[in-house]
């Protein structure tokens, strides 16, 4: 029998969050304008996300036994149910540099990511969620993950699928797939069995967002105009909403729509925890509609 909570696994990391006007070119140099070291990683992140919008969660991952495990750690320690972590190695590390516009350039140290034995994690635990989540992971972890457990939602990142060499295990097995435009173009122009995802969630930060369900276009969804000023962790916001209003038993239509909302609101704020709780959401999309 399923119990109320959301498990999350995936990755975490530190970010170091570098605010910039404008990037150098070839061998330039340029004045940091802004500095902050914060907890992030696709699992963690959307794990405090989901914290934020009320639900229980437990996330699985890894981190060092160093300074930068207690920092990727510290926001969640409270609110995300953290016995799931295994130390060991050197902490993740994300450098997230951000120009005026909040475009974004990343630089990730995997560290502990890559050492992370899934099979150590308490899969009884797990597969007793309401929901489960695989955020980032090595190819080894989610092979291991997807033959022991029915995954609800999984976002691979783009290393993930740059690596990639088949397909159909990994359609069969999850019930909605997250990706951004780029991730999105190279599964289509990479594999051609794309179309046997069930489902299939493309964001596309201002130009808004696809649905496929087996590769027919369900609909597409215009962005939420708001004035950005960071992008980092506006997938992850968006994942975590999007979970947040499947288990409150919305129609997917209505969980897009929330979840637009809730990466609309995160991209006006810097750093990938600044993220909604669900009245923020709520009273944005009221907004929206007058």
């Amino acid at each position: 029998m399923n119990e109320n909570y959301v498990a999350v696994i995936g990755d975490i990391n530190v970010d170091y969050l570098i605010s910039i006007k404008k990037f150098p070119d070839y061998d330039g140099d340029v004045e940091v304008e802004a500095l902050k070291l914060s907890g992030g990683g696709f699992g963690a992140n959307t794990a405090y996300a989901l914290s934020k919008l009320g639900e229980r969660v437990l996330l699985f991952g890894c981190v060092g036994k160093d300074q930068n495990g207690e920092t990727a750690l510290s926001d969640l320690k409270g609110k995300v149910d953290l016995s799931g972590i295994i130390k060991r190695g050197k902490t993740g590390v994300c450098f997230s540099v951000i120009d005026e516009s909040g475009v974004r350039r990343l630089m990730t140290y995997r560290g502990s990511n890559l050492l992370c034995d899934n099979s150590k994690f308490d899969l009884e635990k797990i597969g007793k969620a309401a929901w489960i989540h695989i955020a980032g992971l090595g190819l080894d972890n989610v092979n291991f993950l997807f033959k022991n457990l029915k995954i609800n939602s999984w976002d691979p990142g783009m290393p993930f699928l740059d690596s990639l060499k088949n397909l159909p295990e990994f359609s069969e097995g999850v019930e909605y797939i997250f990706l951004n435009e780029r991730e999105f173009e190279l599964l289509r122009s990479k594999f051609e069995a794309w179309e046997s995802f069930e489902n299939i969630i493309v964001k596309m930060g201002e130009k808004g967002l696809f649905y496929f369900k087996k590769g027919k276009s369900v609909f597409n969804m215009p962005a939420f105009k708001v004035k950005a000023l960071d992008s980092t962790g506006a997938g992850d916001a968006f994942n975590a909403a999007f979970i947040h209003a499947m288990m409150k038993k919305s129609d997917v239509l209505y969980a897009l729509k929330f979840a637009s909302a809730s990466g609309a609101i995160s991209v006006t704020k810097f750093g990938a925890r600044s993220v909604p709780d669900e009245f923020e959401i709520e009273k944005f999309l009221e907004e929206v509609k007058e």
